[in-house]
């Protein structure tokens, strides 16, 4: 027990003694008042003997002791007031100290309280946090070990590649150097045959065109798209002669000479080779 509460209940009894004593002095006071002794009826000759002067002293002295003894009541009576309004100031401040005592006691339990599950809350953060970084780690792991199986795999496939590419470029190489030992006889060979085909397709404009009404020294460049089997697919003037008819005349003795026969030896490949799906030459009529 706290020494406040002490102090209080002992100073409780003190006053409820004391104002015991005070009522019992007040009450043994009031017994032993001495009590006036009733005049004897005296005859009208003894009354002239009386001394007047101490009647009135006598009366003035039981009126003074019964003043001071209600004087002495009324102070007593006040003291006695005081003490339990002190009392009462005792036990209100006795209740004040036991609620002050309480509520710190209160808050102070709030306040452990608070802590506790703050600090609760702090170690689940903490477990949290800690699984998480756990996770994120093994979640790097197992990036990082795929990274390494993927780059791993990469470079597999790269060195494959670059194998194959160096396959390919040595059969390139090959195939060059061969192409490049019949390169020359076949360009040859190529041109002959081209040289030969436009002199066969020029003949046959030839025999179709009409040179009536004409001037001499005339030519145009034209441009023939051939399909494989030597028909004209279309046909146009790439370098003009200067003269409308001439031109149009050119045109008309080529679409008049469609189909063009094309040597035995030109098959698809060949036709290819020789890019006649789009031939261009100089159209020079003969002079009369």
């Amino acid at each position: 027990m706290r020494p406040g509460w002490f102090v209080s209940v002992q100073s409780l009894v003190f006053a409820l003694l004391l104002h015991a004593a005070a009522l019992v002095l007040l009450l043994v006071s009031f017994s032993f008042t001495p009590e006036l002794t009733p005049v004897k009826p005296v005859s009208i000759v003894n009354a002239v003997t009386v001394d007047k002067a101490k009647v009135d002293e006598e009366v003035r002295r039981l009126k003074q002791e019964d003043e001071k003894k209600q004087r002495r009541a009324e102070d007593l009576e006040k003291k006695l007031a005081a003490e339990e309004k002190k009392a009462d100031e005792i036990k209100n401040q006795r209740i004040e100290e036991e609620k002050q005592y309480l509520e710190t006691k209160q808050k102070k339990e709030e306040e452990q309280k608070k802590h506790e599950e703050m600090q609760q809350r702090k170690l689940e953060e903490e477990k949290k946090a800690k699984s998480e970084t756990e996770k994120k780690q093994l979640e790097e792991e197992k990036k990082t070990k795929t990274e390494a199986e993927k780059k791993k795999k990469e470079a597999e496939l790269k060195k494959k590649e670059e194998e194959k590419k160096r396959e390919e470029a040595a059969k390139a190489l090959l195939q060059e150097q061969l192409e490049a030992e019949q390169s020359e006889e076949q360009k040859q060979q190529n041109a002959t045959l081209l040289q030969k085909i436009v002199n066969e397709i020029t003949n046959k404009v030839i025999r179709n065109f009409n040179k009536s009404g004409l001037p001499d020294n005339l030519s145009c460049k034209l441009m023939v798209k051939l399909l494989p089997n030597g028909e004209v697919a279309s046909v146009s003037v790439i370098k003009t002669s200067g003269n409308e008819i001439f031109d149009r005349r050119a045109l008309l003795a080529v679409e008049k000479s469609s189909p063009f026969m094309l040597p035995e030896e030109v098959d698809l490949e060949k036709f290819e080779q020789l890019d006649l799906r789009e031939l261009s030459f100089t159209f020079i009529p003969p002079k009369d």
